[in-house]
């Protein structure tokens, strides 16, 4: 038997181009493969989010999948799709062959010359018996998580050597609305050996024969190449299923908008990128010499845009209601003019305004609402600051991409004469253990100051923050996720009081 795999990448909700390319699929694997494998929510694309209910979709979904069938004559084919169970819609697969449509929604086991396949979808820690599996086929959509791939393909290895047959993987691919799918396919020996494991975040197809003698495969794991692949990818796949092609950021001469040049720079081409110096009063000619090195390097096209004109008309306008504007006031009047800019070369280039916040900063809110804050995509906004410092090294290992000056350089937004980030803040390493502890491991206040020997007014300013920027982080962009608690995926009251527990 020869298995056709596809690290298939489908657009949410579109049906009907969906079932076009699995057709075409099974058009180019039918001479060479007996069967076509492809993943969870192949015809769907995923995340539907409320579409998952949607009559219409389901309907469309279920025509498609009656059309896809007509073409499994000569091949076979396993997919994943929508249906109804118990009257309520769920995720579904179909084992197709000759036309006739074999539905499931958990594991099934189908003859197929003369060999009994078990298909077995999504995590494969959860299944224990096997039966008598000749075949072990995994059809997945297992969003990324960084650092979980280990324990993933951990229990491949386990599932393959306690079937006692060869197991093929294959998880979906796709980076849309901020989830990342990372398309690997993997093939394990009945000894649990892997005999292949594709390269993450591509399309690609290939033809596996279960009985082929093959050596085993050394797999390597490269937690940062991992995480900088998902991040690059997230951001290309984002911009292409909404039609896009290019991107604009604000380039600052900071750390966190430099990742975001680099990653946008991987994903799209320096071309694509508009990177754009947006400076005040306060910004010094450090900053500027360093977004100017730093766009070199990528090859992304620069411009500088100074807001002074727009700041002192926007200023002057209100003078009837405030003749004294308050500092904050001011400074953020400079991040949403900022955002204004962004969002007019936005509509101007047909490109997409990247964030460039980190997750360390919108948990505890120190970002500006319409300013830093707009957007159609925040990739960093599940990475710590902490982490950053490791991303930015990672991408310099074998040459000087992001220039040394700003990841040394203390972290400020310049928004003020002098002013650095630990003006306000705690220093990063302080914060991002705090912001972990309460909102990860959700511990109560007075044991995360003990635990790691932390004042507590220090400790209670900063969960305090955090509970009360609830209403800028509901209008934040997408945010790339890349862990379980991403903060776009907690939903809490914005009108609330939380009482710390000390």
């Amino acid at each position: 038997m020869k298995i056709y795999a596809s690290s298939f990448n489908p657009r949410s909700a579109d049906i009907a181009a969906n079932a076009e390319n699995i057709i075409r699929l099974l058009k180019t694997a039918a001479p060479q493969a007996d069967l076509v494998l492809l993943p969870e929510a192949a015809l769907t694309g995923c995340p539907l989010y409320d579409l998952f209910e949607d009559k219409r979709i389901i309907k469309q979904n279920l025509d498609a999948l009656k059309e896809i069938a007509k073409y499994t004559k000569d091949i076979a084919c396993v997919l994943g799709y929508v249906d109804y169970l118990d009257k309520q819609p769920a995720s579904a697969f179909a084992f197709i062959h000759k036309g006739k449509i074999t539905k499931f929604f958990d594991y099934e086991t189908v003859s197929f010359q003369g060999q009994n396949v078990m298909i077995c979808p999504g995590n494969m820690a959860q299944y224990k018996n096997f039966e008598d599996a000749d075949l072990v086929l995994n059809p997945c959509a297992i969003v990324y998580r960084q650092g979980e791939t280990p324990a993933r393909i951990e229990s491949l290895k386990k599932a393959a050597k306690k079937a006692g047959a060869p197991l093929l993987s294959l998880n979906l691919l796709g980076g849309g609305d901020g989830l990342v799918f990372d398309g690997v396919c993997a093939s394990l020996n009945r000894k649990g050996e892997y005999t292949f494991v594709s390269a993450p975040f591509k399309e690609q197809s290939f033809v596996w024969e279960p009985a082929e003698r093959t050596e085993p495969f050394a797999f390597k794991y490269d937690e940062m190449q991992e995480l900088l692949e998902a991040l690059t990818f997230s951001i290309k796949d984002q911009l292409n299923k909404c039609g896009m092609d290019k991107a604009v950021l604000g380039l600052s001469g900071g750390l966190d908008s430099a990742v975001v040049a680099v990653l946008a720079a991987r994903a799209l081409g320096g071309e694509s990128v508009w990177a754009v110096g947006l400076p005040f009063r306060y910004t010094s000619e450090l900053s500027k010499q360093l977004a100017e090195q730093l766009a070199h390097n990528l090859k992304i096209n620069h411009e500088r845009i100074p807001l002074y004109d727009a700041f002192e008309g926007v200023k002057a306008g209100v003078l009837h209601i405030s003749s004294h504007p308050k500092d904050l006031t001011e400074q953020n009047l400079q991040a949403r003019l900022r955002g204004t800019i962004l969002m007019t070369l936005s509509s101007e280039l047909g490109a997409m305004v990247l964030s460039c916040g980190n997750k360390s900063e919108a948990a505890v809110g120190y970002c500006t609402l319409y300013g830093d804050t707009c957007g159609g995509l925040m990739p960093l906004g599940d990475v710590y600051k902490s982490d950053l410092y490791k991303l930015a090294q990672y991408i310099n290992k074998d040459k000087e991409i992001i220039p040394q000056g700003i990841i040394d350089r203390a972290p400020t937004a310049e928004l003020a004469t002098g002013q650095k980030d630990q003006d306000s803040l705690p220093p990063y390493p302080v914060l991002d253990k705090i912001i972990r502890a309460y909102w990860e491991e959700q511990l109560p206040a007075a044991e995360i100051a003990k635990k790691y020997k932390i004042a507590k007014d220090v400790v209670a300013y900063v969960t305090a923050r955090i509970d009360g920027n609830d209403f800028k982080r509901r209008q934040c962009p997408p945010v790339t996720q890349i862990s379980r608690f991403a903060l776009s995926e907690r939903l809490r009251p914005i009108a609330k009081k939380i009482e710390p527990q000390w």
